[in-house]
């Protein structure tokens, strides 16, 4: 009877990616995100504690993203590379009917690369 959004498909998301080149350096961000949407449906129709209660639908939490590159070319053949993933340590997790059911919580820290690349000139 009612009419459920579907599963995975957040009513909002947004990228916004600004880069910057000049001569030899590259730099760009990416800030993404993802608002709550269902992960799964659980909650039935005269289920005690209401589809907002404990045993409603399982959805995903918000999600906020910020990542960043940095390349600079030494070389025609040889560049550094700089990426840091997950910049603002934003956990992942779950919830069931409202945020203050809390099933799971995933905590990453940021990520950082480093690399060194060499390309073969072309003949």
């Amino acid at each position: 009877t009612d009419n459920p959004p579907l599963q995975r498909q957040t009513p909002n998301t947004f990228n916004l990616m600004p880069t910057y080149t000049l001569g030899r350096f590259f730099g760009s961000s990416g800030l993404s995100y993802n608002g709550p949407n269902i992960n799964s449906y659980n909650w039935q129709l005269g289920q005690a504690g209401g589809i907002k209660g404990p045993f409603g639908d399982v959805y995903v939490y918000p999600h906020t993203e910020v990542d960043a590159q940095v390349k600079m070319r030494i070389t025609p053949s040889v560049s550094v590379q700089f990426n840091g993933l997950n910049l603002i340590n934003e956990p992942f997790g779950f919830y069931q009917g409202s945020p203050q059911y809390d099933i799971q919580r995933e905590y990453y820290s940021p990520t950082y690369e480093l690399g060194l690349r060499f390309t073969w000139p072309r003949e």
